[in-house]
């Protein structure tokens, strides 16, 4: 398929070049040039547009993978955005997380250009991004759906979990979960130290009991060994449960772990960690008790 791939940081680089690989022809565009232009050295007959619209220009199918909101609507709307440059029929999937308003406004936008929205949000961080098994959560119609499998499975594997919106619904309940794992976990790890306890130990414990999970299994090894080097940014975390909060509150909700789990993210960036991978939560924990954890 003729596929046109807005966003090329750490998941969306990662992603666009599994489209390529699996024989789509590709454009590419990304806020940072020097980005889009390494990309298409690396794949051959990989294209460089200079706009969102001129990359969604004759393609069937126009990926978004964006940092937020904001940027979202910065990439899809007004002259040069993507809408601009689609035909009547392409079909506009939204790989961003986001929250469901943004969807909805988003859909309505395409609607009036003929265009198809799905919100198709993926569960996973960098290593699954590069082997190609993100899961994909498409929400829309099934058809659309239907019409976007070839690409989005090379990507990883497609779940169709309702109407649109309910993709980036169904993300951000995800995100809200992982949130609380990683927490309670760092957390549980701090205590232990505290505690005298040996943290190799520990693990062995966690993972063998009804409370082993693969996230657990997927970082600790880089946590025990001190290496906070990015998969998923911090920054991003938090980014993502500010939005679950405020569609909570939208919905009327009052969830104080969301709160409180918020509050940790944010106190973790203003510390200045940032940039480093989710589960440098451990650091600010590690720095109020005055212990390290480590194997």
């Amino acid at each position: 398929m003729n596929v046109a791939f807005l966003g090329l940081g750490t998941m969306g680089e990662a992603m666009a070049r599994n489209v390529a690989r699996r024989g789509h022809s590709l454009t590419v565009w990304n806020r940072t040039l020097a980005k889009a232009e390494a990309l298409a050295r690396a794949l051959s007959g990989v294209r460089v547009a200079p706009t969102p619209a001129e990359a969604a220009r004759g393609a069937e199918v126009v990926i978004t993978m964006l940092s937020d909101p904001a940027a979202l609507s910065a990439v899809c709307d007004g002259q040069g955005g993507a809408l601009a440059g689609m035909h009547s029929g392409a079909l506009l999937c939204e790989m961003s997380t986001v929250d469901p308003k943004t969807i909805h406004v988003l859909a309505e936008l395409a609607a009036a250009r003929g265009v198809d929205l799905l919100d198709a949000p993926v569960s996973g961080s960098r290593r699954p991004a590069e082997d190609g098994t993100l899961l994909i959560l498409a929400g829309g119609d099934a058809a659309a759906v239907e019409r976007a499998r070839p690409v989005l499975e090379a990507m990883g594997r497609v779940r169709h979990v309702g109407p649109s919106g309910a993709g980036s619904a169904t993300k951000l309940v995800l995100n809200s979960l992982g949130a609380h794992m990683m927490a309670g976990y760092t957390a549980a790890l701090v205590l232990a130290a505290k505690l005298g306890l040996d943290p190799a130990r520990t693990v062995e414990v966690i993972q063998g009991g009804a409370f082993a999970s693969p996230l657990y299994a997927a970082k600790t090894p880089k946590v025990l060994a001190g290496d906070f080097t990015p998969d998923f940014r911090l920054a991003l975390m938090l980014k993502d449960q500010e939005l679950v909060i405020a569609t909570a509150r939208a919905l009327g909700l009052d969830l104080p772990t969301l709160e409180a789990v918020r509050a940790l993210c944010e106190r973790a960036v203003a510390a200045g960690y940032g940039e480093l991978d989710l589960t440098a939560l451990i650091r600010v924990l590690e720095d109020q008790a005055g212990i390290t954890v480590r194997g």
